[in-house]
């Protein structure tokens, strides 16, 4: 898109997320960034983000490191061509004195940025970078040195709320020529072209959908032309081709060894495909060549239904977001109906060119989705498959009560656990239908309230006959003399229907009530994904007590609450 573009749709789109939640985002850099605030405007917008990105004062990122109220999100961009730039004297010229001076002067801010930006959710750190120098690739060059040497002071420096972005791997992925722009740089101090924001941009997308709770979940295949070359009811059973081997087969076959990698990292892969069941099931049993098996594989609808509705039912079986899935197929006609019917879906066709598909591929996934390698990510497939067999067990009973008693439920909950931190952290940033107020937190948000001391988190960890569900809800509390707030309370959707939200209610108000607590606070804070859970806090006993814009807030004099007297579920606290 041309930058006159980009402007006149941010106009269009910030419109169009008014009504939602401001998310604010700050740039500090000793280069201009103006393109880059508006290409980061318009790629947020554009996944439904209200978006409010600041700039801070140009070439100040020491002091305007201090300002961080309100902040969701900071980037911080130090250029060693703009550095070294101030300098009359040929860069390759610097003497070691001028060279060390450089560094010490920059190491010294550089531990006060951080410092200072560790209370952020999320800090985006570009690396220190030689590119934009001509450099003389046949000797040893004290610019590089250098970099290394203040990249690796940042990353023994950093805190778990910050991501270092490799400069040159986006550099390189356009090409160095297409990144700068030497004389606008001395025109108006802005180094990096529109080509390379864009590039940028994509590259740190999966980090700012992550911690706005819109990265994506789900990855849906077609079949035909999609996970193999041919058409299985034409060309049958020895007639498709995806080996690694052939020509046109191999695009195919690196395609599915990248879904199966994605399916171990805790992205769920499915199908939707017009084709004959059995014969697609057939391939995934027993085809040579495929790399995708039924293991990697949570959810499918191969029928002859239109995908839209097929689409739309994927969802509704995973309890996730339309939003949440990507879907890939070759035919132009599925993907426009798609697109028209279900615009929340992001589509990828196959493209023409074979040859482009896996690269295409991966610069969607790299764009849409936060690959974790947590291990509950890891276990996620078998957890949705386990899901699978409690919906297919659900159709045995008549009435859902004798349903969830045969499901032998079990919830442990955990106060202030070290080693949940990190998986807490996850599921605050994943949540978003089960979740009363959406506040987003990063790892060493959740380590400070477990270390405050007036803070607390509850975690639970689900299992049931069929298997582990992992930690997959949490609370969190502030206790303020014989009164206590519920900052937050939220599950997985992947728990949700079971009533075991009412018994994690019931053990929290056993807690504060051993706490010498008499009275609990709350509020519920209206979000396009969370109304499921609006009359959560009407259904436990609380009052209302205040209502604006759709948000509401709760009181409960403890001696007042009722337990829900659920007792098929059996819980267990840990302090």
């Amino acid at each position: 898109m041309k930058y006159s573009e980009i402007l006149r749709a941010n106009l269009k789109l910030k419109k169009q997320v008014a009504d939602q939640k401001p998310f604010n985002v700050r740039i500090l850099g000793d280069v201009t960034c103006n393109v880059l605030s508006d290409v980061v405007s318009y790629h947020l917008f554009g996944q439904g983000v209200n978006a409010s990105v600041s700039l801070g004062n140009y070439d100040n990122i020491l002091q305007e490191s201090f300002r961080t109220e309100g902040l969701n999100a900071v980037i911080v961009h130090y250029d060693l061509y703009a550095v070294l730039a101030k300098s009359d004297v040929y860069c390759e010229d610097l003497s070691d004195a001028q060279i060390q001076d450089v560094e010490d002067t920059l190491k010294g801010e550089l531990g006060m940025v951080l410092e200072n930006l560790k209370g952020v959710p999320c800090v985006i750190f570009d690396s220190f970078t030689s590119a934009a120098f001509q450099i003389n690739p046949l000797r040893p060059n004290r610019i590089k040195a250098l970099a290394r040497r203040l990249n690796a002071f940042v990353e023994e420096n950093r805190h778990p709320n910050t991501t270092v972005i490799d400069m040159d791997t986006v550099v390189s992925a356009i090409g160095r020529d297409a990144c700068f722009d030497f004389k606008l740089y001395n025109l108006t101090k802005t180094l990096y072209t529109l080509d390379f924001n864009q590039e940028y941009v994509r590259t740190i997308s999966p980090l700012l959908l992550k911690v706005t709770g819109h990265a994506k979940k789900a990855v849906i295949f077609d079949c035909d032309n999609t996970l193999w070359k041919g058409i299985l009811g034409e060309d049958g059973f020895d007639g498709i081709d995806m080996s690694f081997h052939s020509k046109a087969g191999s695009y195919y076959h690196q395609v599915q060894q990248m879904a199966v990698w994605l399916s171990k990292h805790g992205i769920l892969i499915g199908l939707c495909s017009k084709n004959n069941p059995e014969d697609v099931q057939q391939v995934l049993d027993s085809h040579k060549d495929m790399a995708l098996r039924n293991e990697n594989i949570v959810v499918s609808e191969v029928n002859w239904n239109d995908k839209a509705s097929n689409l739309r039912q994927i969802a509704s079986e995973l309890n996730i977001g339309l939003d949440s899935l990507v879907f890939v197929d070759d035919s132009s006609f599925e993907i426009n109906l798609i697109r028209e019917q279900i615009p929340q879906i992001v589509c990828l066709q196959v493209p023409q060119a074979i040859e482009t598909y896996p690269a295409e591929f991966s610069r969607m996934v790299n764009t849409y989705f936060f690959i974790s390698s947590s291990k509950a990510d890891l276990e996620k497939t078998l957890q949705y498959k386990q899901q699978a067999q409690r919906n297919k067990s659900r159709r045995e009973f008549t009435d859902m009560d004798s349903y969830l008693k045969s499901l032998s439920i079990k919830v442990v909950l955990n106060v202030d656990q070290a080693p949940e931190v990190e998986r807490v952290s996850q599921l605050t940033q994943k949540t978003n239908q089960f979740n009363l107020c959406t506040n987003r937190y990063t790892e060493s948000q959740i380590e400070q309230i477990r270390s405050s001391g007036t803070r607390h988190f509850i975690s639970a960890s689900v299992c049931d006959k069929f298997g582990d569900s992992g930690l997959t809800g949490a609370v969190i509390v502030t206790k303020d003399g014989q009164t206590a707030r519920i900052d937050d309370f939220l599950m997985s959707c992947r728990i949700m229907g079971r009533n075991i939200e009412r018994v994690i209610m019931d053990s929290l108000a056993g807690l504060l009530k051993e706490a010498g607590c008499t009275r609990i606070e709350s509020a519920y804070i209206p979000t396009q994904k969370n109304k499921p859970v609006a009359d959560f806090y009407d259904q436990c006993g609380f009052k209302v007590v205040g209502e604006k814009d759709g948000a509401k807030s709760y009181a409960l004099e403890l001696e007042d609450y009722t337990p829900s007297g659920i007792t098929y579920i059996e819980t267990r606290t840990n302090k």
